[in-house]
């Protein structure tokens, strides 16, 4: 028969044009590029029968019916019309479905941060979820099915669907390693959102309390590799946003400097800022937040300061660091005391006054948000008071033989503080994320609270790391 296609290839690189080496069960052109590689099954088979061809056949089918065929009856009974069109079907439908199963659990587990920032940026995580995936990587396929079938699994305490999420979860991080191996997709925002969502499953289904820091170094590199630009705007602002608060708790947690506490990042940080502060979708109490986050952003960098600084014989450095730590603290002091004020005289406001403030942030989630960003500040600023006073007493005791200077408690933080164990005379200095911390001294745990995420995200990263 003239013009019947001979290739063994698969359908997509067939299309493509591209030589497909057949490799079981995808090919590896397929899985290279992310594309979803449907397999070496022809749609169509092209037959070339005669009249004795068709013969034989049917005397071969008359010796071949005593041979049960029950299985592959019901089996094509099954199927039904759409099916046997197009068989892809029941697979799209099934992907439909669960990312409304996403989007779902997004908004049972981070409310507030969805709520936050959800109006104020082009493109949210509902939005993109939902957007037709043509030719998504499969990372992120599997990703957003993991969540999905975790968060029913847990919800309805079903633990075969949890067992499925497991390998959905492995199969991701699969692909997403095979992603980042290759520099021209490894810097694309499908495979920073595969990442971000791959720490949320970590949070939901981790091993340990912490597990959800497993991937967020990783998170760090690939928004640097991006660079700034990307970030400026889209849905890699969204992505942005996103891991902010995380990568701040990892640098923490690893005493290394969180590369958005660094000169260039906090200027790009205070340029978003500035946009915003254009835009008619403003949020005045989102700018406060976002602008007490360049503050926090540098705290772990002052962490690792500070505990340099006791190391080494240079009083004009430590009064130089000493200094440094002063001015952060009341850059901080004073956006929290804004947030302050403002909460307090807007309710009393007319009520366009306090819908100017909060801008397109729903009103339901404006006080879980201020409050859990005011715990940041707080704890933020307790943190940088605990620094400067080891700092001063360490300057006073060996240059200036004065008494130590003790710095007070901050106001509305459980006593005693979470950074009490940072001590000049501490060999090293041991920072962890504490579940048990969080729920004794903020009734917050993640076997309790399905938000507790979204609460740690609020408070910028500060929100059950201590000492």
């Amino acid at each position: 028969m003239v013009g019947v296609p001979k290739s063994n290839a698969c359908r997509t690189c067939l299309r493509r044009r591209v030589k497909c080496d057949l490799t079981q069960p995808f090919c590896n052109q397929c899985t290279k590029r992310n594309l979803d590689c449907p397999g070496y099954e022809k749609r169509w088979k092209f037959m070339h029968q005669t009249k004795g061809s068709i013969q034989k056949d049917q005397q071969r089918n008359t010796r071949s019916q005593l041979q049960p065929h029950t299985e592959a009856a019901l089996v094509q009974a099954r199927q039904s019309i759409d099916e046997r069109v197009e068989p892809n079907l029941a697979a799209a439908a099934l992907d439909l479905q669960q990312k409304e199963v996403f989007c779902t659990f997004l908004l049972t587990s981070f409310p507030a941060q969805f709520a936050s920032c959800g109006k104020r940026v082009e493109v949210n995580w509902i939005d993109y979820a939902r957007r037709p995936l043509l030719t998504a990587p499969q990372a992120l396929v599997w990703a957003y099915r993991a969540l999905a079938t975790v968060f029913i699994g847990r919800k309805y305490h079903d633990m075969e669907k949890v067992t499925c999420s497991r390998h959905m979860y492995s199969r991701a991080l699969n692909y997403l390693a095979g992603v980042i191996q290759h520099p021209k997709f490894a810097t694309t925002e499908e495979a920073l959102a595969s990442g971000i969502l791959l720490t949320m499953y970590e949070m939901v289904d981790g091993i340990t309390g912490a597990s959800w820091l497993t991937h967020t170094r990783g998170l760090a590199t690939m928004i640097q590799m991006r660079g700034q630009d990307v970030h400026r705007s889209g849905f890699g602002l969204t992505l942005l946003k996103s891991c902010r608060a995380f990568l701040v708790a990892d640098s923490l947690i690893r005493g290394e400097h969180c590369f958005l506490g660094e000169p260039q990042w906090r200027a790009f940080l205070s340029e978003l800022a500035d946009i915003e502060s254009q835009s008619p979708k403003r949020s005045e109490l989102g700018l406060i937040v976002d602008r007490a986050f360049i503050e926090i952003a540098s705290c772990p960098g002052w962490l690792v300061e500070t505990q340099k600084m006791i190391k080494i014989d240079n009083p004009n450095e430590k009064s130089r660091v000493l200094r440094e730590l002063e001015f952060s603290h009341f850059r901080l002091n004073k956006l929290q005391k804004e947030l302050q004020r403002a909460l307090a005289h807007q309710r009393q406001a007319p009520v366009l006054t306090w819908q100017r403030f909060v801008g397109p942030i729903p009103w339901d989630f404006v006080d879980p948000f201020a409050q859990s960003s005011l715990y940041g500040m707080r704890l933020g600023m307790s943190l940088l008071s605990q620094l400067h006073t080891v700092l001063r007493a360490d300057l006073l005791r060996r240059y200036y033989l004065t008494k130590p200077w003790d710095n007070p408690e901050t106001p509305g933080l459980p006593s005693p503080s979470p950074w009490k164990a940072l001590d000049a005379n501490a060999q090293e200095w041991q920072v962890r994320f504490d579940p048990e911390y969080l729920r004794d001294s903020y009734q917050i745990h993640p076997s309790g609270n399905e938000d507790w995420m979204d609460r740690i995200a609020m408070s910028m990263g500060m929100l059950g790391i201590r000492a």
